[in-house]
């Protein structure tokens, strides 16, 4: 889900057998005729015309119930509303196989389908994953402004690999309920209409708030969501873990992360937001953030879900110039897409902003910070091999061109060790050649 709604994880009500089933429609059983071993003719029989069967029926697509992505439910909430609208789809939808989160969670996981190692990079997208098994996948989006004077609608979009939805169904969305009746009164009311179109996008998302309440402590930022991000003057209450904070990522380079949290009489409570597997790293960075969080004054003075937006920065890449990363080529068992990718630079003391476009793997910015820490001049173009593990951890990097100095060489080389990519797609490693640019101030 891309929008922010405030809701109370305690007061969740679905029933437990909606979080126990697995909301997969199967086709009504065909009678079988067996004869009885028993019986012997004894003498030859006529044989009696063929009874007409049944039409076979025709293979429905199959659709994967994905995670509901809304930064203001909890994890248990997530879950039991999925597990909801899986079970409305298969009422609303009969001409598609819903397949519920017990069919569907294995083959999400970010491991290695082939060898059953976890991938580096957490972050690939749950849909492609999907996609990737054949299945058909649901977007979840709250519309709001709708032409015609509606009101807000929640739409549930079934998505193929490519293009526009298969289909479209549509439900009130009812802001005065809460958060958890919203949605479920939404499911129960949805109908098809397969001239919506599939709305792209959806409401704005928290941006990087620049206003005076932000927190800076050492290497973090931290901001506690207002609205149009915009942070809440209270920010500065957090400050009292700063330290505690800071720990939880101390082999980071830049790293942003949300974390919903709420302090009540009913109890503190805490999570990364949108995060459904909490086996990986991912899961303990939650742990160690939310024990820092909940342990601090600020999560008991003000009522409600809050989202606390943390941003660490490690002190030696303060102030460094990024590389913009393209690249070049890739190992085809690597997923290689193309991407635009903005780029803020200052000329003559003023900002602007520049637009390229190029070739991508999953989370190969992630490279830009610790290739901060090497000292190239301004205008470089440098072009790097990288040898990527199956797992997605980077084996061996090497300047290829673009560069004599042995020592940017080496630094270059050896950061390139602290990038994290997906799974390779058939368990073998894998190969990218890529073009890193320090450009001109």
């Amino acid at each position: 889900m891309r929008t922010s709604i405030p809701a109370r994880a305690t007061l969740l009500t679905l029933g437990s057998a909606l979080l126990g089933a697995s909301c997969v429609v199967q086709s009504p059983l065909q009678a079988t005729v067996v004869s009885d071993p028993q019986f012997v003719a004894s003498a030859p029989q006529p044989q009696a015309p063929a009874a007409a069967q049944p039409p076979a029926e025709a293979k429905r697509p199959e659709v994967a119930v994905l995670p509901i992505e809304d930064d203001q439910l909890f994890r248990a909430e997530r879950a039991a509303l999925r597990a909801e609208l899986a079970a409305h789809l298969a009422r609303v939808a009969p001409d598609y196989l819903i397949l519920g989160p017990a069919m569907v969670d294995p083959k999400l996981r970010p491991v290695s389908q082939k060898t059953g190692h976890r991938c580096a990079y957490e972050g690939e997208p749950l849909s492609r994953r999907a996609h990737d098994e054949g299945w058909l996948t649901t977007d979840v989006i709250h519309v709001a402004g709708i032409a015609g004077g509606k009101g807000e609608e929640l739409w549930i979009n079934i998505l193929p690999r490519t293009g526009g939805p298969d289909v479209t169904f549509q439900a009130p969305w009812d802001p005065k309920l809460g958060i958890v009746d919203r949605y479920r009164t939404a499911f129960a009311s949805l109908v098809r209409d397969d001239g919506a179109a599939g709305l792209v996008g959806g409401l704005g998302t928290l941006g990087w708030a620049r206003d005076t309440s932000v927190l800076r402590e050492g290497p973090l930022t931290i901001c506690e969501n207002r609205n149009f991000g915009q942070c809440e003057p209270g920010t500065i209450d957090w400050k009292d873990r700063a330290v505690s904070l800071a720990a939880c990522f101390a082999n980071d380079d830049d790293v942003t992360r949300d974390f919903l949290v709420q302090g009540d009489a009913g109890g503190r409570y805490c999570e990364m937001e949108n995060l459904d597997f909490r086996d990986g790293r991912e899961g303990a960075r939650e742990a160690c953030v939310c024990q820092a969080l909940v342990g601090s004054a600020a999560i008991s003075k003000r009522p409600g879900r809050r989202t606390i937006r943390v941003r660490y920065e490690a002190p030696d890449l303060a102030g460094k110039p990024r590389p913009e990363i393209r690249v070049i080529e890739a190992s085809t068992n690597l997923h290689v897409e193309d991407d635009w990718h903005s780029m803020e630079q200052v000329v003559d003391g003023k900002k602007r902003y520049s637009s390229v476009k190029r070739l991508v793997v999953d989370n190969v910015d992630s490279l830009q910070a610790p290739l901060a820490r090497c000292a190239a001049p301004a205008g470089s173009l440098v072009v790097v091999d990288l040898d990527i593990r199956e797992d997605g951890v980077p084996a061996a990097g090497k300047v290829v061109a673009g560069t004599t100095d042995r020592e940017l060489s080496a630094c270059i080389e050896k950061n390139l060790g602290r990038g994290a990519f997906t799974c390779t797609d058939d368990g073998s490693s894998a190969r990218v050649r890529a073009a890193l640019h320090w450009h001109a101030p």
